[in-house]
């Protein structure tokens, strides 16, 4: 399956075209914390990457061991407020009733992060210098 068939919109399907990914078969093999520090991916574009991937019953390798587990809604959620929104553990903690060590256990189970990529914390920086203007 090509990976124009998942639904993604344009900035998802750029990513992933820069990565030289055109099939799923290709995507599901890389580990998620590989994507996340791949300079073509934000981490905008990684979660919606997941969000369809979850949605077919596909994810990616949580770590370079392979381990597959597909995230739930919860987890997904989490991973989108501490990546894309840029919230500390203890705020996404906080908006799911759960500890800041458990927030940053099942970013690690689930997509093989638990603190934020350089890579990411640039992309912040670059993001809060354009608002700022």
């Amino acid at each position: 399956m090509r990976v124009t068939e998942l639904g993604l919109s344009p900035a998802p399907l750029a990513c992933l075209d820069e990565a030289g990914i055109d099939y799923v078969e290709q995507l599901v093999a890389r580990p998620c914390n590989e994507l996340i520090e791949h300079p073509a991916f934000g981490p905008g574009e990684l979660y919606e990457i997941i969000h369809q991937l979850n949605r077919l019953g596909l994810t990616l390798p949580a770590n370079r061991f392979g381990r597959i587990r597909i995230p739930s809604e919860r987890n997904l959620e989490m991973f989108r407020l501490r990546f894309v929104e840029g919230l500390t553990h203890v705020e996404v903690g906080r908006r799911n009733g759960i500890s800041r060590s458990r927030v940053q256990q099942l970013l690690l189970f689930h997509f093989g992060v638990s603190s934020v990529p350089p890579a990411v914390k640039a992309r912040w920086r670059q993001r809060q210098g354009r608002e700022a203007k």
